[in-house]
Formats: C-alpha cells, structure tokens, sequence
C-alpha cells in the first residue's frame, strides 16, 4: 500500500521541534518523501490513501526497551511465572505483542525470558504469523546461582562459567546480553542493595559480547553494582536505582558515576514509571520497600542535566505494569521526573533507537526510514498525555490501528 499521512504536525528528531504544514509519503513500507502539504508530487495520484489529521501529531512508534513477554504484571506474576508449563507461558508471551503493537509499540526489547519462549515468539513475528513490534530478545539473562531471576535465567557464578554464558547466548541468536548485576526486588531472597558479580566478571562479560557483536544490559539497583558496570564499560544500564550497601540508608547517589556514564555514553533505563503505576493502580506489597519517589526523580532529574541519555524501558510483566502502558513511561518523565516534553518524545524514538543501534532504519520520520508511525488526536509535545490517545498506529507501512478503529 502507498499512504500519504497529512498530520498537523510531525516530530523533527534531529532538529527537535515539531514540523508542521508538511505530509509524509510512505511507498513499500518506507518513508519516500516529506514535503509541503499537498504537493502534486503524489497528492493527486490515486494510487495512494490519504490519511489526513489536523489536529493530530505525527510520531516515530514507541520503542519499548524493557519487557519481560511471559510474565503478566498481575499482582500474582511471580507465582503464575514459576508454576505455569511453557506452553501457558508462550500463549501469554503471544498474547501481549498484540497488546503492545496496540499501543504504538512498533519495535520491543525483551529483557528477559526463556530462550525458548522468545527465541519461538520472535520468529513468529518476522514471519508475520503473529502480530507484535518489531522484537529485539536478550533470551535467558545471565545470573548467579540462586540470584535474580534465576527461575528463567543462566546460572553462572564464575569468570568462565560466565563468559560460556554469553557465547551459548551468542549461538542461541539473541541480540542483545542481558547480566543480572545486582541483585532485584522480583526474585525473593536476592539483595538489591549489593552487587552479584565483581569487576573482573563484568568485564569479562562485557569483552566476549562486544567481541561477538553483542551489547550488553546490566540490571543494577545497588550502587556498587552501576558502578561496576560503569567501568566495565556495559552498554545500558538497568534501572540505575543508587541503592545504599548501607542497610540503614536508602540511595547513595553518586554524581562522579554519573558523570562517568555521561562520559562514556553509556545510555540509562530508569524504569521510572513503575512506582507510578503501582500507586495508580495499587500493590499487595511494595516493589522496594522504603522507596522515597520523589528523591528518585530529584536524581533521574540530575542524571539527566549532566547529559546522560534516558532509554524508554517499563518493564513491562513486572507488576501493574501491563504490555499497553507505554505511554505513563514518557508521561512520567514530563510531569514527575520534569523534562519537556519533546525530550521526552526523543528518549521514546531516536535515543532508544540509538542505544539499539538501529537509527539509521527506526526512530525518526525521515526518508528512507521504516515506516514506524503513530497519530495522536492532539499535539503530543504540547500535551504529553496526548500519547495516551492514538489514533493510528503503522508498523513497516501496514496499519494496525487507523481512526481509533484496532485492524488487527
């Protein structure tokens, strides 16, 4: 199909404005042209659909860079996770692409579940027998033995075992490595607030995956661990959350390591819009206990000032946070964390398709790019809360969405 989409406005990642009086082209699944609004270039040529919105905001999709696809974000995950048979687990991992798609979620990451479960659900999707984002997979991730989520991880306590690990990840197909750092609040009897692995292991890690190719996530809440993977030299940090080793103490930011990851361009998931869904939607239990939210976003807030650059990750399966809810991760960012809102547009499209790698195909609306597309009602850099109302949505030139109508 050949569409020309005629918005009010579009987002200029490279520029960072909004740009209106234009339309977009869109021939094979590619963006061909963008120039003025009804040009006889192709506007009086039949073979195109027109989609026109005047008052609507025309974005890159969502770039989801932290999910889990075969937990359910029910309050009962981690029982459902470690009792259901991997056939249930798959239905759900399935289950919630669609979810996701719908969304505005055109290209995911998923950083963490079971090869088996991933690996399936991703060739599903290339060969369009499902629907789903584009899916990006880390597979099992790397852990310790008895650590965090270890229930559908790889075990590997040693420089070796380890290092084994990510080239069995290798020649399993997964793109990306993903490195339990510290321990986390899902997994029951693991410390959040200490490191698993020293610098000598992470660096070893980090050394085989770029050697192979591969990038590497770390998930880090404590400290000493966003730390290690700091020197280490990680890709992606995970949550970054500055957990004290001080039992008695809550955060021990440090701004030398933060600028460190500045520095070396290391990019940050904060994964900050999970307390915010917990207090919107309710929790059995506290994710971390003793959390102080707004000192949180006092330091995502100073993270961000001194140039670190913040990937757009929910989390997704953890609880309350559900495969549709891209949305709050930006909303968040705006009216909590306290960036504008065009900012906060760049971390959900060109930012996180730079930390993938894929920004010469994804995350901008530029010619010769993928035809990754959402339509909002309104102008989403003036209104962030505008992303929760989409009214189209395209992945690689086919709607999935088109005048609040679902296609698929």
């Amino acid at each position: 199909m050949k569409y020309i989409i005629q918005p009010d406005s579009f987002l200029d990642c490279d520029q960072q404005v909004m740009q209106s009086g234009q339309e977009i082209v869109i021939e094979e699944g590619i963006i061909t042209a963008i120039e003025a609004k009804g040009s006889t270039h192709v506007s009086k040529n039949s073979d195109f659909e027109v989609i026109s919105h005047p008052k609507g905001s025309l974005l890159p999709g969502f770039i989801e860079m932290h999910s889990h696809m075969h937990i359910s974000g029910n309050h009962e995950n981690y029982e459902e996770l470690t009792t259901e048979d991997d056939d249930t687990l798959l239905i759900r991992a399935v289950s919630v692409m669609r979810d996701a798609l719908l969304s505005g979620v055109t290209t995911m990451r998923d950083l963490g579940a079971k090869n088996n479960i991933s690996l399936a659900v991703r060739k599903a999707i290339q060969q369009k027998i499902i629907p789903g984002p584009q899916l990006l997979i880390a597979g099992s991730p790397i852990t310790t033995t008895g650590g965090h989520c270890n229930m559908f991880g790889i075990e590997a306590d040693t420089q070796e075992e380890a290092v084994l690990a990510v080239r069995s990840q290798f020649k399993a197909g997964v793109d990306w490595i993903k490195i339990m750092a510290t321990g986390g609040n899902f997994t029951p009897g693991t410390n959040p607030k200490q490191p698993q692995y020293d610098l000598a292991i992470l660096s070893a890690v980090v050394n085989d995956a770029h050697r192979l190719g591969l990038k590497v996530a770390a998930h880090c809440h404590a400290t000493d661990g966003v730390e290690i993977a700091a020197i280490a030299g990680v890709d992606n940090i995970i949550h970054c959350s500055w957990n004290s080793a001080d039992p008695a103490e809550l955060y021990d930011y440090k701004p030398e390591i933060a600028d460190m990851i500045s520095e070396k361009g290391i990019y940050v998931d904060p994964t900050l819009a999970l307390n915010y869904l917990n207090q919107l939607r309710g929790r059995k239990k506290p994710a971390a206990p003793n959390a102080d939210p707004a000192l949180r976003m006092e330091i995502l807030h100073d993270m961000w000032k001194r140039g670190i650059q913040f990937v757009t990750g929910m989390d997704s399966g953890m609880t309350n946070a559900y495969f549709g809810d891209f949305a709050y991760i930006p909303q968040v960012m705006v009216e909590q964390m306290g960036i504008p809102p065009i900012d906060a547009l760049l971390s959900s499209s060109k930012i996180s398709a730079e930390c993938l790698g894929m920004y010469d195909s994804i995350g901008s609306i530029q010619i010769g790019k993928k035809a990754n597309l959402i339509l909002t009602e309104t102008n989403a850099s003036e209104d962030i809360q505008a992303l929760h109302d989409v009214n189209m949505i395209m992945k690689e030139g086919i709607l999935i969405k088109n005048n609040g109508i679902n296609l698929i």
